[in-house]
């Protein structure tokens, strides 16, 4: 058993941190909900002054809210992306020794589901535009045996399920960091996740969308210790889990929804902000961006490629322009490792990951706001 101890040196840098946290004049990101904090307010006090904040009505109208606008029959709200990932895995019949194919580009998150599932995943490496899994790096005979395909549309990217839907396995489509992005794609799945810095946010949460009547079943049942459409009250006709929603994180959810072209189209406006301030830059070749799928997608977050990119980042954070490195690959951090991964094994991946720089990016960053990102970055490439 971990034993975890008062650590005086522990706390002092945790102190440092929140302080440095708090200087830094542009932060990375900042939730949807902030502009319209009243409704949010309201909405939330309704729900505590009913009485009834746990897997009430109001979850029940955000489920079919999601669900209505991915234009699926089912949704169903569970506690986060992970819990979803999960329990869709389990709903498809994953389980001990299956292989599924996934990405190693992306939050670990979409790794540690299929190893929580006791099944392994297979890592394809990424297009060098797109960001997303390019199946052309698996070989055909690897196909075989496969039971089941987990994508990621990564920073909101929508990834093209046709091909591997044609496989004949089943589709979990990890559209975690992807709620407003459009394609027409084929899933048995999808999920949905609104973290603070997600499109949506609800805090913690997330929302499985799905018109298999039986993925949503047992997905229903599941989120709520195994507790099935007539069941009675603390019985259980599976062991299951407690992944649900509470009726305060779908009120905030709700809030959104009712704002949601404003959100959407503002998180748009300001990423194409954000090419034009530094077009001049990516014609020098001295940055580069990840490559659309489409004209309808609503980013996440915008990154840019760089050069000697932890200099850069070291750069604009002592210049108060809060960023980060996104993602670490997932088959290169320690869990991993000791899988049997190990550099060199996705090289486009790695490549990428070296040189990836998350900037400030929200709803409502303010086009100033955006200037003084460019414009710092500007001046830690020519330094």
């Amino acid at each position: 058993m971990f034993k975890f101890e008062s650590n005086p040196h522990f706390e002092s840098w945790a102190g440092k941190m929140h302080v440095s946290n708090a200087m830094y004049n542009i932060p990375l990101s900042r939730p949807s909900y902030l502009p319209y904090i009243d409704e949010v307010l309201s909405a939330t006090e309704k729900v505590l002054r009913s009485g009834n904040i746990a897997q009430g009505e109001v979850v029940a109208e955000f489920e079919q809210r999601i669900a209505d606008y991915a234009g699926t029959r089912y949704g169903i709200a569970v506690s986060s992306g992970t819990a979803g990932l999960f329990l869709c895995l389990k709903a498809c019949g994953i389980g001990q020794g299956d292989e599924v194919i996934t990405t190693p580009y992306s939050f670990i998150a979409s790794s540690n589901v299929i190893v929580h599932a006791e099944a392994k995943p297979l890592f394809a490496d990424i297009d060098r535009e797109t960001y997303n899994i390019d199946m052309m790096t698996l070989h055909r005979n690897t196909l075989y045996g496969i039971k089941a395909f987990l994508p990621v549309d990564v920073f909101g990217n929508p990834y093209d399920t046709k091909l591997m839907s044609l496989q004949g396995i089943p589709v979990i489509l990890d559209s975690c960091e992807s709620f407003g992005s459009k394609l027409d794609r084929p899933f048995d799945a999808q999920i949905f996740a609104f973290y603070p810095n997600k499109q949506l946010c609800t805090g913690e949460g997330a929302c499985i969308v799905t018109d298999n009547k039986n993925i949503a079943e047992y997905c229903q049942a599941m989120r709520s210790q195994g507790r099935k459409d007539g069941d009675k009250w603390l019985d259980s006709s599976f062991v299951g889990y407690n992944y649900r929603m509470t009726d305060l994180q779908a009120a905030i959810g709700i809030v959104q929804l009712n704002h949601w072209d404003e959100i959407r189209n503002k998180r748009r406006y300001n990423a194409l902000q954000y090419t034009i301030e530094l077009g001049e830059l990516y014609l020098e070749g001295k940055v580069k961006w990840q490559e659309q799928a489409n004209d309808d997608v609503c980013p996440f977050v915008f990154t840019v490629e760089v050069d000697n990119r932890d200099k850069v980042m070291q750069y604009l954070l002592s210049h108060g322009v809060e960023c980060k490195p996104y993602f670490p690959c997932i088959h290169l951090q320690k869990p991993y490792r000791e899988m049997g991964y190990h550099e060199g094994m996705f090289p486009v991946a790695e490549e990428i990951a070296s040189r990836t720089l998350a900037l400030p990016f929200w709803s409502d960053i303010s086009e100033n706001e955006i200037i003084e990102v460019c414009s710092t970055l500007k001046e830690a490439l020519e330094a």
